[in-house]
């Protein structure tokens, strides 16, 4: 590995670069001190060697990334870390065919993601999150991410984004899917329930009003994670993930859960704290796989209820805690 100083200005940037090219590092690090505008430049693309590129502490004065980035034709690895001024990436990297990560972060004024993206045909990580700063330029993301069948997890995290590609249905590889914290998004689209090999599903800290019905059809889900969100009601598909480990609701609105959750017999955890329950579903009784108590609490319940609900849930191999 080759980690640089704190650069301070473009000449040292060339040196340092003119030095790698010597050292021939799979792996480097660059670190800046910059406080005017500059940009990575040309020669960046010469450091053939390179597997694992990361921009890592403090280009927020650089503005622009060459084009000759996409020359990196070992590369694996790019993290694009605290980039404030740059509004756009380069189309070539989808020449990066190697690359099977890439990691945006913290870069405020980005416009876009380049539909060249989709080139990528390795990639099996992909992660845009803002966190000192969120990623408040982007608000779309380009159909061609849709292309990216080796894509196993995906994260999507304090941006602008408003709705997601029809396209992510043809991510037929992925299996864990983050969305979390994207104040402008406020419902998924149908074609989610196509991500057959989805294990993972976290929408924790969103600003969603809805789930579709066809969330049902994730017959491989383990772990759907919905806490503070603005859910009034749960589709009555919910009740064919089979395969639910663990269901987190917490901090909602919901006045329901519908009687379809009694078919979940294979889930160990269910959260349902601060929401604006009433009552609970008799089926819950059907939840014989839980492993841990489930907590009522900040819910204006007013009956657990009925004689045959509490048989049901005596049945329950854990309490179910009122506060």
């Amino acid at each position: 590995m080759m980690q640089s100083g704190y650069l301070e200005t473009l000449e040292e940037l060339e040196l340092f670069i003119k030095k790698a090219k010597k050292v021939k590092p799979t792996k480097l690090y660059l670190n800046f001190s910059v406080s005017y505008r500059s940009n990575i430049p040309d020669s960046i693309g010469d450091i053939s060697s390179l597997e694992h590129l990361c921009f890592q502490e403090h280009p927020r004065f650089v503005d622009e990334i060459s084009a000759k980035i996409g020359k990196l034709s070992r590369l694996k690895i790019l993290q694009l870390y605290d980039f404030e001024l740059l509004e756009y990436l380069p189309e070539s990297i989808g020449r990066l065919k190697n690359l099977e990560e890439l990691y945006i972060a913290d870069c405020f004024r980005l416009k876009e993601i380049p539909s060249s993206i989709g080139k990528l045909t390795n990639l099996r990580r992909l992660e845009l999150m803002g966190s000192r700063s969120s990623l408040a330029g982007l608000e779309k993301l380009p159909d061609t991410i849709g292309q990216l069948t080796s894509l196993e997890e995906l994260v999507i995290n304090d941006t602008a984004i408003r709705s997601l590609p029809e396209t992510v249905a043809n991510l037929s590889n992925l299996t864990y899917l983050k969305i979390t914290s994207n104040r402008e998004l406020h419902q998924l689209p149908d074609s989610i329930g196509k991500l057959k090999g989805l294990t993972h599903l976290m929408l924790e800290n969103g600003y969603l009003s809805s789930l579709p019905e066809s969330i049902g059809e994730l017959q491989n889900l383990k772990d759907l994670n919905i806490k503070n969100n603005f859910l009034q009601s749960l589709p009555e598909s919910i009740g064919n993930l089979s395969q639910l480990l663990n269901l987190e609701l917490t901090n909602n609105q919901l006045t329901q859960l519908p009687e379809s959750i009694g078919n979940l017999t294979k889930l160990e955890n269910l959260e349902i704290i601060n929401n604006q329950l009433t009552q609970l579903p008799e089926s819950i009784g059907n939840l014989s796989g839980l492993k841990y108590d489930i907590c009522v609490y900040a819910n204006p319940i007013n009956s657990l209820p009925l004689e045959s609900f509490l048989l049901s849930i005596s049945k329950l191999p854990v309490k179910v805690l009122r506060g």
